[in-house]
Protein backbone atom coordinates (compact mmCIF):
# COMPACT_ATOMS: atom_id res chain seq x y z
CA UNK A 1 0.00 0.00 0.00
CA UNK A 2 1.49 3.13 -0.91
CA UNK A 3 1.37 6.22 1.66
CA UNK A 4 1.64 9.82 0.77
CA UNK A 5 3.84 11.38 3.27
CA UNK A 6 2.03 14.21 4.81
CA UNK A 7 3.97 17.39 3.98
CA UNK A 8 6.24 18.60 6.19
CA UNK A 9 5.23 21.21 9.13
CA UNK A 10 6.77 24.94 9.18
CA UNK A 11 7.43 26.82 11.96
CA UNK A 12 5.00 29.29 13.32
CA UNK A 13 6.84 32.44 11.83
CA UNK A 14 7.82 34.67 14.56
CA UNK A 15 5.29 38.11 15.18
CA UNK A 16 6.95 40.98 13.86
CA UNK A 17 9.56 42.69 16.32
CA UNK A 18 10.05 39.13 18.00
CA UNK A 19 13.80 39.07 16.85
CA UNK A 20 15.73 40.53 19.74
CA UNK A 21 13.31 40.91 22.32
CA UNK A 22 14.76 40.07 25.78
CA UNK A 23 13.59 37.20 27.43
CA UNK A 24 12.27 37.43 31.42
CA UNK A 25 15.48 36.11 32.40
CA UNK A 26 17.77 38.36 31.19
CA UNK A 27 15.09 41.32 31.85
CA UNK A 28 15.69 40.41 35.44
CA UNK A 29 19.50 39.86 35.29
CA UNK A 30 19.78 43.02 33.65
CA UNK A 31 17.21 44.86 36.02
CA UNK A 32 19.73 43.69 39.33
CA UNK A 33 22.65 44.71 37.52
CA UNK A 34 21.11 48.03 36.99
CA UNK A 35 20.01 47.98 40.48
CA UNK A 36 22.98 47.10 41.59
CA UNK A 37 25.45 50.11 39.94
CA UNK A 38 22.53 52.75 41.03
CA UNK A 39 23.35 51.84 44.46
CA UNK A 40 27.20 51.79 43.86
CA UNK A 41 26.82 55.34 42.86
CA UNK A 42 25.12 56.44 45.38
CA UNK A 43 27.59 54.89 47.77
CA UNK A 44 30.40 55.67 45.83
CA UNK A 45 30.68 57.85 42.63
CA UNK A 46 27.87 60.23 42.81
CA UNK A 47 29.33 62.54 45.54
CA UNK A 48 32.99 62.84 44.13
CA UNK A 49 31.89 62.93 40.43
CA UNK A 50 29.49 65.92 40.90
CA UNK A 51 32.16 68.02 42.92
CA UNK A 52 34.89 67.22 40.19
CA UNK A 53 31.86 68.43 36.98
CA UNK A 54 31.34 71.70 39.21
CA UNK A 55 35.12 72.46 39.71
CA UNK A 56 35.97 71.21 35.57
CA UNK A 57 33.96 74.35 34.41
CA UNK A 58 32.15 72.09 32.31
CA UNK A 59 28.57 73.43 33.17
CA UNK A 60 29.67 76.31 31.26
CA UNK A 61 29.53 74.70 28.24
CA UNK A 62 26.57 75.81 25.87
CA UNK A 63 26.58 72.71 24.14
CA UNK A 64 25.74 70.66 27.25
CA UNK A 65 22.85 72.72 27.88
CA UNK A 66 21.48 71.80 24.36
CA UNK A 67 21.48 68.48 24.71
CA UNK A 68 19.27 68.45 28.49
CA UNK A 69 16.98 69.95 25.54
CA UNK A 70 16.16 66.88 23.86
CA UNK A 71 14.20 64.74 26.03
CA UNK A 72 11.39 67.68 26.03
CA UNK A 73 11.44 67.49 22.49
CA UNK A 74 10.49 63.82 22.71
CA UNK A 75 7.77 64.43 24.83
CA UNK A 76 6.43 66.97 22.93
CA UNK A 77 6.44 64.31 19.71
CA UNK A 78 5.06 61.78 22.19
CA UNK A 79 2.08 63.99 22.85
CA UNK A 80 1.26 64.83 18.84
CA UNK A 81 1.26 61.36 18.78
CA UNK A 82 -1.07 60.48 21.42
CA UNK A 83 -3.62 63.35 20.47
CA UNK A 84 -3.51 61.79 16.61
CA UNK A 85 -3.91 58.19 17.79
CA UNK A 86 -7.97 58.45 18.09
CA UNK A 87 -8.33 60.21 14.47
CA UNK A 88 -5.81 57.22 12.92
CA UNK A 89 -8.10 54.68 14.69
CA UNK A 90 -10.59 56.27 13.68
CA UNK A 91 -9.94 56.14 9.73
CA UNK A 92 -9.94 53.09 7.71
CA UNK A 93 -7.13 51.05 6.58
CA UNK A 94 -4.35 48.64 8.12
CA UNK A 95 -1.90 50.23 10.89
CA UNK A 96 1.64 49.90 9.44
CA UNK A 97 4.19 48.71 12.02
CA UNK A 98 5.97 51.92 12.12
CA UNK A 99 2.64 53.64 13.33
CA UNK A 100 2.35 51.21 16.18
CA UNK A 101 6.08 51.84 17.01
CA UNK A 102 5.67 55.46 17.28
CA UNK A 103 2.31 54.53 19.49
CA UNK A 104 4.38 52.35 22.22
CA UNK A 105 7.39 54.55 22.19
CA UNK A 106 4.86 57.25 23.01
CA UNK A 107 2.83 55.54 25.54
CA UNK A 108 6.14 54.25 27.42
CA UNK A 109 7.23 58.00 27.57
CA UNK A 110 4.58 58.48 29.19
CA UNK A 111 4.40 55.99 31.45
CA UNK A 112 8.02 56.70 32.06
CA UNK A 113 6.60 60.37 33.00
CA UNK A 114 4.24 58.99 35.36
CA UNK A 115 6.22 56.91 37.28
CA UNK A 116 9.67 59.09 37.41
CA UNK A 117 6.97 62.00 39.73
CA UNK A 118 6.04 58.94 42.22
CA UNK A 119 9.67 58.34 42.63
CA UNK A 120 11.27 61.80 43.06
CA UNK A 121 8.53 62.48 45.93
CA UNK A 122 9.29 58.47 47.35
CA UNK A 123 13.13 59.01 47.15
CA UNK A 124 13.50 62.52 48.33
CA UNK A 125 16.52 62.83 47.03
CA UNK A 126 18.57 66.58 47.23
CA UNK A 127 20.36 67.75 44.13
CA UNK A 128 23.99 68.57 43.14
CA UNK A 129 23.80 72.10 42.82
CA UNK A 130 20.97 74.97 44.28
CA UNK A 131 18.58 76.38 42.22
CA UNK A 132 15.43 76.01 43.47
CA UNK A 133 14.64 78.68 46.20
CA UNK A 134 18.09 78.05 48.03
CA UNK A 135 17.74 74.33 48.14
CA UNK A 136 20.11 72.29 50.22
CA UNK A 137 22.55 70.82 47.79
CA UNK A 138 25.80 68.92 47.83
CA UNK A 139 27.76 71.57 45.96
CA UNK A 140 26.93 74.79 48.22
CA UNK A 141 25.74 73.38 51.39
CA UNK A 142 27.74 69.60 51.46
CA UNK A 143 24.20 67.90 52.02
CA UNK A 144 24.08 64.84 50.25
CA UNK A 145 21.08 62.88 51.56
CA UNK A 146 17.48 61.34 50.53
CA UNK A 147 14.61 62.30 52.71
CA UNK A 148 11.97 60.42 52.03
CA UNK A 149 8.58 61.39 50.72
CA UNK A 150 9.02 64.40 49.73
CA UNK A 151 6.57 66.93 48.27
CA UNK A 152 9.05 69.78 47.57
CA UNK A 153 11.06 70.24 44.15
CA UNK A 154 14.15 70.77 46.23
CA UNK A 155 14.45 66.95 47.18
CA UNK A 156 13.37 65.49 43.58
CA UNK A 157 16.70 64.94 42.00
CA UNK A 158 16.08 60.81 41.73
CA UNK A 159 15.80 59.40 39.52
CA UNK A 160 16.61 61.91 36.67
CA UNK A 161 13.10 62.37 34.35
CA UNK A 162 14.47 63.60 31.19
CA UNK A 163 16.35 60.45 31.35
CA UNK A 164 13.36 58.20 31.97
CA UNK A 165 11.49 60.11 29.24
CA UNK A 166 14.17 59.41 26.52
CA UNK A 167 15.15 56.12 27.50
CA UNK A 168 10.99 55.11 27.85
CA UNK A 169 10.60 56.12 24.11
CA UNK A 170 13.61 54.45 22.71
CA UNK A 171 14.21 51.42 24.91
CA UNK A 172 10.76 50.65 22.11
CA UNK A 173 12.65 51.93 18.96
CA UNK A 174 15.82 49.59 20.60
CA UNK A 175 13.16 46.83 20.74
CA UNK A 176 11.45 47.25 17.93
CA UNK A 177 14.00 48.26 14.78
CA UNK A 178 17.06 46.66 15.29
CA UNK A 179 18.42 48.61 12.93
CA UNK A 180 17.64 51.89 14.25
CA UNK A 181 19.34 50.97 17.81
CA UNK A 182 22.43 53.42 16.84
CA UNK A 183 19.64 56.15 16.28
CA UNK A 184 18.14 55.07 19.64
CA UNK A 185 21.24 54.72 21.48
CA UNK A 186 22.59 58.04 20.37
CA UNK A 187 19.40 59.30 21.55
CA UNK A 188 19.63 58.32 25.22
CA UNK A 189 23.51 58.97 25.64
CA UNK A 190 23.63 62.72 24.79
CA UNK A 191 20.78 63.79 26.66
CA UNK A 192 22.32 61.94 29.14
CA UNK A 193 25.50 63.34 28.86
CA UNK A 194 24.27 66.94 28.77
CA UNK A 195 22.55 66.73 32.28
CA UNK A 196 25.67 65.23 34.11
CA UNK A 197 28.27 67.52 32.57
CA UNK A 198 25.82 70.58 33.34
CA UNK A 199 25.69 68.82 37.02
CA UNK A 200 21.81 68.71 36.56
CA UNK A 201 22.29 65.12 38.30
CA UNK A 202 24.28 62.86 39.75
CA UNK A 203 25.13 59.77 37.52
CA UNK A 204 23.21 57.57 39.87
CA UNK A 205 19.94 59.78 38.99
CA UNK A 206 20.97 59.46 35.40
CA UNK A 207 21.27 55.18 35.84
CA UNK A 208 17.99 55.10 37.38
CA UNK A 209 16.42 56.78 35.27
CA UNK A 210 17.45 54.53 32.85
CA UNK A 211 16.87 51.89 34.69
CA UNK A 212 12.70 53.29 35.05
CA UNK A 213 12.79 54.12 31.30
CA UNK A 214 13.98 50.51 30.08
CA UNK A 215 11.42 48.79 32.33
CA UNK A 216 8.70 50.91 30.89
CA UNK A 217 9.76 50.15 27.49
CA UNK A 218 10.55 46.61 27.72
CA UNK A 219 6.56 46.33 29.49
CA UNK A 220 4.74 48.51 26.44
CA UNK A 221 6.51 46.68 23.73
CA UNK A 222 6.25 43.02 24.93
CA UNK A 223 2.59 44.10 25.38
CA UNK A 224 2.10 45.34 22.05
CA UNK A 225 4.23 42.54 20.28
CA UNK A 226 1.40 40.15 22.44
CA UNK A 227 -1.78 41.97 20.66
CA UNK A 228 -0.12 41.27 17.30
CA UNK A 229 0.44 37.57 18.43
CA UNK A 230 -3.24 37.27 19.24
CA UNK A 231 -4.36 38.90 15.80
CA UNK A 232 -2.16 37.34 13.77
Amino acid sequence: MHVTPSPPEHPRSAAPGAAGFPSAGTVARAGLAGALAVLACIAWLDAPLAVWVHQSGLPAHRLLLDLTYLPEIYAACAALVLLLTPLRLAMRGARRRAERVLLAMSVSLALASLLKEVLKVVFGRAWPETWIGGNLSLIQNHYYAFRWFQFSHAYQSFPSGHTSLAFGAMSVLWLACPRLRWLAAAACLLPAAGLLGMDYHFLGDLLAGALLGSACGVYVWGAARGLEDRRA
